[in-house]
Parts: structure tokens; sequence; C-alpha cells
């Protein structure tokens, strides 16, 4: 476990009318890049609302892959249908790699987002494309059709 260095802060925002509290979190003394952390229930302690604050961390990354790497994002300027057609797409992905997530710590692997399952996914993707290319180049016994069909190069004038 790692020992991190948190200060608490009470005030009040200007365009908040009540109270909040930021920790302040550090590595060590000297850190120049510390942490914010807002939270507005002032009763509660700061180990409580860093725990929380962990504890919810994976669902941000998930939501994170959601717009960056599945795409989520990436419907602006498009027809209302087209983009409620995107919408369910990214979603029906996300539900496949929640999915398989689910199914990989139950069968006791080390998974622990939504982020560790798609550098699996893509690892068995690259596995599965060279085993065919291997096969392929032993099947022909060469190995420049193989590469011209798995890699495309850019032609030069």
């Amino acid at each position: 476990m790692r020992t991190y260095f948190v200060r608490p802060v009470q005030g009040r925002l200007s365009d908040l009318p009540f109270d909040v509290c930021v920790l302040i979190s550090k590595r060590h003394p000297r850190d120049k890049h510390p942490k914010y952390f807002l939270c507005t229930d002032l009763s509660l302690a700061a180990h409580t609302v860093l725990t929380w604050y962990g504890n919810r961390w994976a669902l941000e990354v998930d939501y994170w892959y959601l717009k960056q790497a599945l795409g989520l994002g990436d419907f602006r300027m498009h027809a209302y249908e087209a983009i409620e057609k995107w919408d369910a797409v990214v979603h029906l992905v996300l539900t496949f790699l929640q999915w398989r997530l689910y199914e990989a710590r139950a069968r006791g692997q080390p998974l622990y987002s939504v982020a560790d399952v798609m550098r699996q996914h893509r690892a068995e993707h690259a596995r599965a494309v060279l085993i065919a290319a291997c096969q392929e180049a032993i099947q022909t016994g060469g190995i420049e059709p193989i590469l011209e069909r798995f890699i495309t190069m850019p032609r030069t004038a």
C-alpha cells in the first residue's frame, strides 16, 4: 500500500452557494503535481472520500474509453438517425467488453478494467493474424504474397 500526503481545505467556490472540501493529495511533500479531489459532503473523512473516488475510477476509465477509444465522441455533425445507430453500436461494443471482463474475472484472470480487456483482445487478434500468415506462408512456400496480403505497403510512383 502506498502512502500519500493529504491535506483537506474547506471553502466556497465562486459559483456554488455552499462550502466544499478539496483534498490535496501528494505522493511526497515536495510533489510539484498534486491531485485535487472535491467533495460536497463536509462530514466525510478524507480516507472515505478517497476510497469512494478509488472505487469510481474504473467507471471513469470506461467512460473515457467509450468516448476516445470506442468513438462515442465521433458522431458530431451527422444526422440524428446516424448518431442514434452509432450510439447503439458503441454501447454494444462496451457491453461486449464488459461481458469479457466479467467472464475473465470469473475465470480468475487478472483483468481489472475495460482497457485491460481491449489490450487482451488486440493481442489475441494480432496473434490470430500472425498464425494465419505463418500457416499460409508454410502452405504456399513463399513470403512475398503473404506480405502483400497481410501488410499493405504504399505504392510509389
